[in-house]
């Protein structure tokens, strides 16, 4: 096994989470996955690639709900009601 491990820095850069976040999903045992080397603290740049695919994501789904209703269902409603 050939690990590749990010510092904190490249993973902030990588995801365009700041610094601060990252540590404190540490301390919250949230976020991606780490590795502690003495002091230093250090991402498995394969199991980050693994996280990000985990994380929710928007598109087509979530921007259907923000949708304007077409002016023949107010017409509808005005009708029936």
């Amino acid at each position: 096994m050939n690990a590749q491990f990010l510092t904190e820095i490249e993973v902030a850069e990588r995801t365009h989470v700041s610094l601060a976040t990252l540590r404190r999903w540490r301390l919250e045992k949230r976020g991606p996955k780490f590795y502690k080397f003495g002091s230093l603290v250090r991402y498995d740049k394969q199991e980050l690639a693994q996280w990000e695919q985990t994380q929710p994501s928007g598109g087509e789904d979530a921007t259907e709900r923000f949708m304007p209703k077409p002016a023949w269902s107010n017409e509808l409603l005005r009708r029936s009601g």
